[in-house]
């Protein structure tokens, strides 16, 4: 009998699109799947479209962001992954499509060379693929942790199926409004590298002005969405990840603050001394001036020197 495969799919006010992604589903060549659609609220006819083809396909599984949960995508794939049933999982989104044969090249491949999980290609259907396309440095770089997170390699959320027993290992971050595959993926490669990356295109994108990265307004709102990114990654593998990968996640932070001084009104002090800590000897120096910089607010003299003595190490 095959494998079950669970297919992830977070969705807000996607009425008009989320047909055209399931019924790439129904048009699978591997049948033994089931779909988990998790609504985030929507307030379009989203809920009489998923009743729809759950009536017509039991297969088809649907569920709502209790109001206990922060809204988002990574909350509903949470609640994904605690409903998915399958051996399998398949992390998709609600505007875009499945080729064909999508689950079945997955799966031949993970059962083949009996891997945690594979990584395949995406393409947009209505848009360039000149960046996208320089995700897949797999001929290049080896698929490991630090690799991923300095971003040698880089891969999409719907690119992977993995093992559902490595897949609930973590959760994504709830914390995080952008970046969220990317805070995933780095948890996932310090569990396991046991992967392959499979050259075909079996996901198709589609590309429209409404992402949460188009919606930034300013310069420095970019810097602090990136910033998040990096910091709330920090603070989840930094028990896992090796010090050089520490670094270059603290580094992304401190170079981010510099440019934009407003960054961090809650998290500074935390962000400081763990970047003091990293220092190991020379942090005693800057703990003090850290001290001082909080007493007379001399921000300036303490960045320029916390910056130069994170910067000499290797």
């Amino acid at each position: 009998m095959q494998a079950l495969i669970s297919i992830i799919i977070p969705t807000y006010n996607r009425a008009h699109l989320i047909k055209e992604t399931l019924d790439s589903i129904l048009e699978q060549t591997y049948k033994n799947w089931e779909c988990i659609v998790v609504d985030d609220g929507s307030t379009d006819t989203s809920d009489a479209v998923l009743d729809a083809y759950v009536k017509q396909d039991s297969r088809f599984r649907k569920f709502k962001r209790p109001n206990n949960k922060p809204k988002g995508a990574n909350a509903c794939r949470n609640i994904g992954l605690e409903q998915a049933q399958g051996d399998f999982v398949v992390f998709f989104d609600s505007d875009d499509l499945m080729t064909p044969n999508h689950l079945e090249i997955k799966h031949a491949g993970i059962k083949t060379n009996h891997c945690d999980f594979v990584i395949t290609r995406t393409k947009y259907f209505n848009a360039d693929n000149s960046i996208i396309d320089k995700y897949y440095a797999f001929d290049k770089h080896k698929i490991t942790p630090h690799n991923y997170i300095v971003q040698k390699i880089n891969w999409l959320t719907y690119d992977i199926l993995v093992k559902t027993s490595l897949a609930k290992e973590i959760r994504f971050n709830e914390n995080l409004q952008s970046g969220q595959e990317y805070n995933y993926f780095s948890k996932l490669t310090l569990l396991s590298t046991n992967a392959i990356f499979i050259d075909e295109v079996v996901t198709l994108r589609r590309y429209h002005d409404t992402s949460i990265r188009s919606q930034l307004k300013t310069k420095r709102d970019l810097n602090e969405r990136y910033f998040r990114v990096f910091w709330f990654t920090y603070l989840d593998i930094k028990k896992a990840a090796d010090k050089k990968t520490r670094l270059f996640l603290l580094r992304a932070c401190l170079k981010l603050t510099c440019k934009e001084q407003q960054i961090l009104v809650k998290e500074k002090s935390l962000f400081y001394l763990y970047v003091i800590r990293e220092l190991g000897v020379r942090g005693l120096f800057l703990g003090i001036m850290l001290l001082s910089y909080r007493v007379f607010g001399r921000g300036y003299i303490f960045r320029k020197q916390l910056f130069k003595a994170f910067y000499e190490l290797p």
